[in-house]
């Protein structure tokens, strides 16, 4: 029962972190998760987070680059891939994050890669969505 009521507490606890939280945070869970569910190859789920066709599209060349048969010609195996929110700036309808990877080597006489990337999100239907992640 003590178990119970812990879990219920630590449940509530939880919800009122979440529904205080602020605007740019709830954008930069959103980019965290999209990155999370783009270094785990799951591309539906990657596709939820976003809310347009250069997003949605953003999502095919990363599921296409991280393809069987296009791995098929490359010597490397999967690199750890590390993301975090380097910074965030608020336009009120818009919030942009700043979002670094980091791409571990293969080969340990490599060094790693660091790739920076602006993602844009913007409020559909009272949830944070990507629409725009400028391709370099």
């Amino acid at each position: 029962m003590k178990r119970l009521a812990l879990i219920s507490f630590a449940l509530v606890s939880m919800l009122a972190f979440v529904a205080c939280s602020s605007p740019t945070k709830k954008a930069e869970q959103v980019t965290m998760d999209f990155f999370k569910a783009l270094n785990a190859g799951d591309y539906d789920k990657a596709r939820t987070y976003t809310a347009s066709e250069q997003a949605e599209e953003y999502v095919n060349f990363i599921s296409f680059f991280n393809s069987d048969s296009v791995k098929a010609f490359s010597q490397e195996g999967n690199p750890e891939r590390t993301t975090k929110i380097a910074s965030s700036e608020d336009h009120q309808d818009t919030i942009i994050c700043y979002v670094e990877t980091t791409e571990q080597p293969t080969d340990p006489t490599d060094s790693a890669s660091v790739l920076n990337q602006k993602v844009v999100l913007t409020k559909v239907d009272n949830e944070w969505k990507i629409v725009d992640i400028p391709m370099k």
